[in-house]
């Protein structure tokens, strides 16, 4: 494995576009300089909202306001992220953290200003001509009445918004920034260098001894931190205890579902019926154990590809070539647009020294959708790809559909958008493909989904259920006690078959999706919900204009309403049980494959 670039070292036309954003810093320092002149117009209003016309206007100001400061975090974030030990780019997005939170406060009068009123009232202002732009706000306000809080309150929540982050930036900073790793070894003594975005490559090594080396390398290193990092969680879970309990919520799940209007069965349910499904994943891991010739499975087994005699090192020009083709049974409008995401530099691609581990996509109205990449060309890379690729083209549809306001669809959404996409990618690929070992491969990737996704992204989010419930019931957060319940609650779902070393106890450590409030759990809805999606594009009919309209939709709909007009109910939990028919079917024909090819 090469030695990690610098930022310096990558073609331009391999990283994302910010200077379609701001072709300057200068031109990014001067719009900061506007947002005073747009948050004037909105103070004035303060104590004057009191009819349907004086809260059009609120609102139409809002959108102003909103629209700059979308722009001006989307280009801040972007420098950070593609080289985070640069101190120019921290200081930046530090500054823009703290006039958010400066504004959250100034702003935070708005809502219990509107909300003093009667409902019956609010009802009248609701239906008021003047307000037909802003009904579903109106709805969702009136909806919050029993939940925000008074003026005074509101506005010292809004102020210590960055604080209370604090947290989470601590922990990004550590990860990202300040974290550093031994060298992996493999079975010849050969090093590699383990970063945050090197260790899933490392991982799905074929040599053994390198697997295990980087595992210990990464583990070893965050179990260092351990006390450190076990305050920060604690910290963040602390935090979303106390607004829930501020804001009349039953639970810190309660709160942070509330948003969505997604009940807390539904997260229940969830984990209930991956339970339930355990005995058909342990196959999957028995089968793991069998086709790599291990008796003694370890975590560090748990990535390396099933399937022998078979390397896959996909270029950027191949992969593109898949992920459009693949995306054909959704029309020209989404494959063209999809097509520009790769002309017009949506992308950034190739990992770079210092630069935020993993991949995501974000946006700002007006602006391309971008993705962040760390792309080695493995078969999983591709996959990534096609999964952002799909965020991405959500929030072209939703921008192009939907005004500001309604544009910003919920995560809730969006993991459907982005998985809905690979599992056309894996439809795509088995078609096309006549080597035997490549669609046992393929078959692999989908039960390896179907793990990290459905299974894991489950696990995680038990986990996060029980991180909550401790520090509501007044439990000491403790490294030693998150391990230990880590570790029990890892081995419940791997089964008999894994033998996890004690350090797989730390895995929590390094996972940054924990200080995201209830975040995991839509990865597995999401998950459930585009396989069937998936199934019925394939199947053609009127199910691809469905679809087509619930990426259209942003968040115009409470997103349980926006899934079930598209054909799909969430609420039921017959829609992740298909999910694991879908997984058991690719599991059977897995082990078929891999027995024919002996």
């Amino acid at each position: 494995m090469s030695e990690v670039k610098t930022r310096q070292e990558i073609s331009v036309s391999d990283t994302w576009d910010t200077e379609s954003i701001y072709k300057t810093s200068a031109d990014y320092e001067q719009d900061m300089k506007r947002v005073e002149s747009l948050i004037a117009p909105l103070q004035a209003l303060r104590g004057k909202l009191d009819s349907s016309s004086t809260v059009a206007e609120a609102f139409h100001l809002e959108d102003e306001l909103g629209l700059l400061l979308d722009r001006l975090h989307l280009y801040a974030h972007m420098l950070e992220d593609q080289d985070t030990a640069v101190s120019e780019n921290q200081a930046r997005m530090s500054a823009l953290r703290g006039l958010f939170a400066q504004i959250q406060g100034d702003l935070a009068w708005i809502a219990p200003e509107i909300l003093d009123q009667a409902e019956d009232t609010l009802t009248t202002w609701r239906d008021a001509p003047e307000m037909l732009p802003y009904r579903r706000s109106m709805d969702l306000l009136i909806r919050q009445k029993p939940h925000v809080l008074s003026t005074e309150a509101e506005t010292i929540l809004g102020l210590a918004g960055d604080i209370l982050d604090t947290p989470h930036q601590a922990f990004s900073m550590r990860s990202n920034a300040d974290m550093t790793f031994e060298d992996a070894v493999d079975s010849e003594g050969k090093p590699y260098s383990v970063t945050n975005g090197s260790y899933g490559p490392l991982t799905e090594s074929r040599d053994r001894t390198l697997r295990q080396s980087a595992f210990t390398s990464i583990h070893k290193a965050y179990a260092a931190h351990r006390n450190s990092i076990a305050t920060l969680m604690s910290g963040t879970t602390k935090t979303h205890a106390l607004e829930a309990n501020l804001r009349h919520h039953g639970s810190a799940l309660e709160a942070a579902l509330f948003p969505d209007n997604v009940p807390a069965t539904v997260y229940h349910a969830l984990v209930e019926a991956v339970h339930e499904s355990l005995p058909i994943y342990h196959e999957y891991v028995a089968l793991r154990g069998r086709r790599l010739g291990l008796t003694d499975l370890n975590m560090w087994d748990m990535r390396v590809p099933i399937v022998p005699e078979i390397e896959i090192k996909v270029s950027w020009e191949q992969c593109r070539e898949w992920v459009l083709d693949s995306l054909r049974p959704l029309g020209e409008e989404y494959c063209t647009a999809a097509a520009s995401a790769f002309d017009e530099r949506w992308f950034d691609i190739w990992e770079n020294q210092g630069k935020k581990s993993g991949a995501y996509s974000t946006g700002a109205y007006g602006q391309k959708p971008f993705m962040l990449l760390n792309y080695h060309g493995t078969l999983n890379d591709v996959f990534t790809v096609a999964h952002e690729l799909g965020h991405s083209m959500h929030t072209w549809m939703s921008q192009k559909n939907q005004p500001y306001r309604y544009s910003g669809y919920p995560i809730f959404l969006a993991e459907i958008a982005s998985t809905t996409n690979e599992a056309l990618l894996l439809h795509h690929l088995l078609v096309i493909t006549d080597n035997p070992k490549l669609k046992a491969s393929l078959l692999n990737h989908h039960c390896e989904a179907t793990r990290g996704t459905l299974y894991r992204q489950t696990m995680l989010a038990e986990f996060e259920l029980e991180l909550h419930r401790r520090a509501e019931a007044g439990e000491p957060l403790t490294a030693e006690a998150l391990h230990a319940c880590y570790y029990e609650l890892n081995a419940q779902y791997q089964g008999p078959a894994v033998q996890a070393d004690e350090l797989i106890g730390h895995e929590w450590l390094r996972i940054p999706h924990f200080y995201y409030n209830f975040y995991l759990y839509k990865y597995a809805t999401g998950f459930s919900a585009a396989q069937v999606f998936a199934q019925r594009i394939l199947e053609g009919g009127t199910s691809r204009d469905a679809y087509l309209e619930l990426l259209r939709s942003g968040c115009s709909l409470d997103p349980l309403d926006a899934v079930q007009r598209a054909g799909v109910d969430l609420s039921n939990a017959a829609v992740v049980r298909q999910a694991f028919a879908l997984f058991h079917e690719s599991l059977k024909k897995l082990d078929t494959a891999l027995a024919a090819m002996d």
